[in-house]
């Protein structure tokens, strides 16, 4: 069987996966990679200049800063022209923003308020999505927060992130994702938009593209697990998977292992230069048993690696906000879409490939000993 007859029937198997689980599907999406900070935020005030009638969003970390003081003056600037603007805003990540976005204008609910009242189970279910659609019609979905640390327009250090902007009916299912977050808070009840027909498409976008919607909202953060789960077990050929908190649970490490046990390439890219070191060590821990397996393990030097995307047999792949650790899989709001396209796989194997060549590899490295901080970390693989 060919690569790309795998690679539909692992599409076919998702696709059957889908129905049974009720994931939205939809087809001829147009598509725009971002591939970085700079492109992600940049197209976020594009479809917030251009929005006519309605602003949603849902934003994990909203710092003030420079590029969060500029975001909120731009949609502050959207609401006085007359557009509609509702926003999800987590109330841990965006603690330090409180006072700023508390002062604002703008129509916003916050996720899970950190006070004595909050039950201590839902103290770390956060709201950890990056999503923001204008008019109903287009949307940007990412890994980028709204912060000087992902803004490489002005941080040349920057967060290394990737998004995709949207177009077409996979908008209207994010709308009703969105709807059924905001009401979930306590937001009022919002009917469907009003269906502004999407601005034309340039040559930097590619269209067709089938897409598969994995939210939180669905089943759950267990929804994300086992939809990865499922694309790991029945993967025929490769899987290029980038990852900023990679702390997979025990049977995720074993499928991730059987995999590459069946002859699978398996490549891995993690942060070297990591933000949370305990965390860090929890995924080189098990560093030793992919090595022994045959995974080739990188990890990006000098800047933080924060993207969320995986490159999977020939034309699919994966990109959302959902790490692969229990946090996001278990307890945070996350969003993560499937898309079959080639064009876009070899683009977004490119924008990997340059993060690759920043890396430090640890394939071939017998043994990987790590210190006894390292090795005890990966017991804590449930609260990370």
């Amino acid at each position: 069987m060919s690569i790309r007859s795998q690679a539909s029937d692992l599409w076919h198997r998702l696709m059957l996966h889908g129905q049974r689980n009720k994931l939205p599907f939809s087809e001829g999406n147009q598509v725009r990679p971002l591939l970085d900070g700079a492109e992600i935020l940049g197209a976020l005030r594009s479809l917030i200049a251009e929005a006519q009638a309605t602003l949603h969003f849902e934003i994990y970390a909203w710092a003030d800063d420079e590029t969060g003081r500029c975001l909120l003056t731009e949609l502050e600037a959207a609401r006085e022209r007359g557009v509609q603007v509702r926003g999800m805003v987590d109330h841990l990540g965006s603690w330090s923003a409180l006072e700023m976005l508390k002062a604002s204008r703008l129509n916003l609910r916050f996720y899970h308020p950190i006070s004595w009242r909050l039950p201590w189970r839902l103290w770390h279910r956060r709201n950890h999505r990056k999503l923001l659609i204008a008019d109903g019609a287009s949307a940007v979905v990412s890994s980028a927060n709204w912060a000087d640390a992902y803004n490489c327009g002005i941080n040349t250090s920057c967060y290394r992130d990737l998004g995709l902007e949207l177009q077409g009916p996979v908008v209207l299912q994010l709308e009703e994702d969105f709807r059924r977050s905001w009401t979930r808070t306590g937001g009022e009840v919002l009917a469907p938009g009003p269906g502004i027909i999407c601005k034309g498409c340039g040559s930097e976008w590619i269209e067709g593209v089938d897409i598969q919607l994995v939210s939180s909202l669905n089943g759950g953060g267990r929804a994300l697990r086992r939809h990865l789960l499922l694309i790991i077990k029945q993967l025929r050929h490769r899987a290029l998977i980038a990852n900023a908190y990679f702390i997979p649970d025990p049977q995720f490490l074993r499928v991730l292992l059987r995999a590459a046990r069946r002859g699978i390439e398996l490549d891995l890219i993690v942060p070297g230069a990591s933000d949370h070191p305990f965390v860090q060590a929890a995924s080189r821990a098990t560093f030793g048993r992919l090595a022994k397996a045959g995974v080739r393990i990188w990890e990006r030097q000098e800047r933080m690696l924060h993207a969320k995307v995986a490159v999977l047999d020939e034309d699919l792949a994966v990109l959302g906000s959902a790490n692969l650790d229990s946090r996001s899989f278990r307890h945070n709001l996350e969003l993560n879409l499937m898309l079959r396209s080639r064009d876009l796989t070899v683009m977004v194997e490119a924008a990997l490939e340059a993060e690759r060549r920043n890396s430090q590899s640890w394939s071939g490295i017998k043994p990987i000993r790590w210190s006894w901080f390292q090795r005890t970390a990966y017991l804590f693989w449930w609260w990370l």
